[in-house]
């Protein structure tokens, strides 16, 4: 099965997999932590009530724009207590 796997996979990854020294990985556990070494800073993490916090009204920037765009990055976060949204504004 092991042998199949960079058929299978993306462009991007199957250069990353060539590219590793030969034996650099000997097991399941090595192929997965070399790939979150080498791919988590890309991947996209989802929104939290911490990122309301850095939403900051800008100079000059009318009260109306500044609660769009912090209501339009609340709807990106799933389930979050009013409690954490009033504490965030």
């Amino acid at each position: 099965m092991a042998n199949y796997l960079p058929v299978c996979l993306d462009p991007a990854f199957q250069i990353w997999l060539t590219s590793l020294l030969e034996e650099s990985i000997t097991s399941w556990g090595d192929l997965n932590r070399k790939l979150i070494e080498s791919f988590q800073a890309t991947c996209n993490r989802p929104s939290n009530h911490f990122d309301l916090t850095r939403i900051k009204q800008k100079t000059d920037e009318p009260r109306c724009d500044y609660i769009k765009r912090f209501c339009a990055k609340k709807t990106e976060i799933p389930n979050v207590p009013d409690q954490q949204i009033m504490t965030s504004s």
